[in-house]
């Protein structure tokens, strides 16, 4: 069975979310399946007060989150798919690890 993660980003602005949304998220989708990460979406909350996105993801089953996202960070494609991005526009990231139950569709 596959880990999923729960990722929400706080953004230092409304403009940075955007820009993470739609030009820096989307390079990942090429590298994640490398590092066995599968995504499943990212949102914003309605009315939501703070420029947050909020990510899906998946992993393998026996990998550790954090060493897999560890070694993503730290490879070539990473760097790469973050040219031209200020990382101080994240202000946060929280991360919680969710389990499935046996009824939900995404196992």
């Amino acid at each position: 069975m596959r880990t999923f993660e729960l990722r929400v980003y706080t953004l230092r602005t409304k403009e940075a979310r955007e820009f993470y949304m739609k030009e820096v998220y989307p390079r990942h989708l090429t590298s994640f399946p490398l590092f066995g990460i599968e995504a499943h979406g990212i949102w914003t909350a309605k009315e939501d007060v703070e420029p947050r996105a909020f990510v899906l993801v998946s992993y393998a089953a026996g990998e550790e989150p954090g060493e897999v996202v560890r070694r993503y960070m730290q490879s070539a494609e990473f760097a790469e798919e973050i040219k031209g991005w200020d990382a101080s526009n994240i202000v946060s990231v929280e991360s919680t690890i969710l389990i499935p139950s046996t009824s939900s569709p995404l196992q």
